[in-house]
């Protein structure tokens, strides 16, 4: 305590050396809290995005075909309806699975157009992908073979400007063909995830796209399906791809597996080896405050030559001379670590609060990286603030009485 005592007496009353003493340090530990929070919150809004259209999704596409000699890769029709119907029956780990035909249509509405996807889905792309609207109605069982249709935000921007699309009719053209839909729905706002843009979507009843709008014959252009569990979502791509592995006579070229899952460790780990690095790059800061703790602290030394000879000619072992310099030393980052920390979390905040609404950013502080933030400033200042200390110890008292 005593010691403690002596050494805020000693900062105290020299406050601008303490200041620049505590500068570097305090801007390594904000670099780092800063880099550490909205990292975790890039994560955390990542993952948020990619599982709101739904969990445990697993997405099966056709493989490509060509490519090579100057050929152009091109889609094959590999899947089918009885794909949707014999993945449900042989592959126990799913739960659901359903048929999607996609196409690109220029739509009209009046003299107003514009280029959306069309989807042409069972009832159970709601559940599947989580689509909700914001007003109007989902598909009823009477829909089944209806010309209605479910639009996204970004459409009914395009076609409609303020007017409210609801009970509107619009054009599906493709070629020579015009097919009316009834709109009796709209998305609500989501943006782009995974494969999909709602905003950017018109769906209408998987029976009324099969017969009037692709007349596709049993042809799917991608099929849609969930595991029962996160638990069982691994084994459910391997029950599928055993599946279509057997039925295209060993060739994978026919086919793709993607799963929500996989796309998710793939990120989180992306995004991890991200915030290493940059925690890596702030942290250089830490040491460079380390390197101008050890000189300020070597010039207090110098400074206070005499002093230390007197305390040592009335008594003071070099053990306490040494402890005296080096507990200066971690006061000295400690404090910074914690004004650093405040920083830091208040940076973080101010980032969010600023950019967060346009930019997705979020700000998740970490308990464990408060802690890890202080432990590093005070090993900071015990490995720096040793040589410093260690060299005031071993001053000769007689020396350090002569030292002007």
């Amino acid at each position: 305590m005593e010691i403690l005592k002596e050494v805020l007496r000693s900062l105290l009353a020299n406050k601008m050396r303490t200041f620049l003493s505590m500068l570097g340090i305090v801007i390594g530990v904000t670099a780092v809290i800063m880099v550490m929070s909205l990292g975790a919150g890039m994560k955390e809004s990542v993952t948020e995005r990619l599982t709101s259209l739904g969990s445990n999704i697993i997405m099966i596409t056709p493989g490509f075909t060509g490519g090579r000699g100057g050929t152009i890769a091109q889609s094959v029709e590999s899947l089918e309806e009885d794909d949707v119907e014999d993945i449900l029956k042989m592959c126990p780990s799913v739960d659901k699975a359903i048929g999607l035909v996609i196409g690109s249509f220029l739509v009209q509405y009046r003299e107003t157009n514009t280029r959306s996807n069309v989807y042409s889905a069972p009832a159970d792309i709601f559940h599947i992908l989580n689509l909700k609207v914001s007003s109007g109605r989902t598909f009823s069982q009477e829909d089944n073979t209806a010309n209605v249709a479910i639009i996204g935000q970004e459409v009914a921007y395009n076609l409609f400007g303020n007017e409210n699309p609801l009970g509107k009719k619009i054009y599906l053209v493709q070629g020579n063909r015009k097919l009316v839909f009834e709109i009796i729905g709209i998305f609500e706002r989501t943006g782009s995830i995974l494969m999909f843009n709602p905003d950017n979507m018109i769906l209408i009843p998987y029976e009324t796209g099969k017969f009037r709008v692709f007349q596709t014959h049993g042809k799917v252009s991608m099929i849609l399906a969930t595991s029962k569990s996160a638990d069982v979502a691994q084994r459910a791509v391997m029950e599928i791809d055993h599946l279509l592995y057997t039925k295209f006579h060993e060739e994978e070229s026919y086919y793709n597996i993607i799963s929500q899952q996989a796309i998710l460790n793939v990120v989180s780990e992306s995004v991890s080896i991200i915030n290493l690095v940059l925690v890596a790059i702030t942290a250089v800061s830490l040491i460079v405050g380390g390197i101008g703790i050890m000189n300020i602290m070597l010039v207090s030394v110098v400074e206070r030559t005499r002093e230390i000879g007197i305390k040592m000619a009335i008594g003071a072992s070099r053990l306490r001379i040494l402890l005296e310099f080096l507990v200066e030393s971690v006061v000295i980052t400690f404090v910074a670590g914690a004004i650093g920390v405040a920083l830091g979390i208040l940076g973080s905040n101010t980032i969010v609060n600023t950019f967060g609404s346009q930019y997705g950013l979020k700000a998740v502080i970490d308990p464990l990286s408060v802690i890890v933030a202080f432990g590093v400033s005070a090993s900071v200042g015990l490995f720096f603030g040793f040589y410093p200390a260690y060299r005031a110890s071993r001053l000769s008292p007689i020396e350090a009485l002569r030292y002007e």
